[in-house]
């Protein structure tokens, strides 16, 4: 990734961290969390940023639909459509009204729908199914 910016004359515009053990706390510091991805699967950085209280703009690809819902989480858009994704960016920028309440909503359905708890009960409600089915 250096070499691309470097390459691309614009490694002075790029923080690359490496690998962080803060980053729920670097999350709390930003408005915003934008994932450009061009293939994903579920993504665990997407539910730490709505967990963050983050909305979230992204790419329509893998699962991302399935975590971040246009208008009420964040914002979708097409995969390498760099100008939708400024739109994306930029419709937060003169809303910050809209960032708030999507980062609240984002919060909230990441504690309800995506939390350990949440999951295990899930879980657990499969395996009782199954084994009523096979009794």
């Amino acid at each position: 990734v250096r070499q691309v910016l470097e390459t691309a004359g614009i490694v002075d515009r790029a923080w690359l961290p490496g690998d962080r053990d803060d980053v729920a706390e670097l999350l709390r510091g930003f408005d915003i969390f934008v994932i450009p991805s061009l293939n994903e699967g579920i993504s665990n950085t997407i539910l730490e940023a709505m967990a963050s209280g983050l909305p979230v703009v992204a790419t329509r690809v893998g699962g991302n639909p399935e975590l971040v819902t246009p208008g009420v989480t964040g914002a979708l858009v097409e995969a390498g459509d760099s100008e939708a994704l400024a739109d994306g960016i930029q419709g937060y920028l003169d809303r910050p009204e809209l960032r708030v309440e999507h980062g609240a909503c984002a919060r909230r359905i990441s504690e309800n729908d995506f939390s350990l708890r949440n999951m295990v009960d899930r879980y657990l409600a499969v395996y009782d199914e199954v084994t009523a089915v096979r009794g």
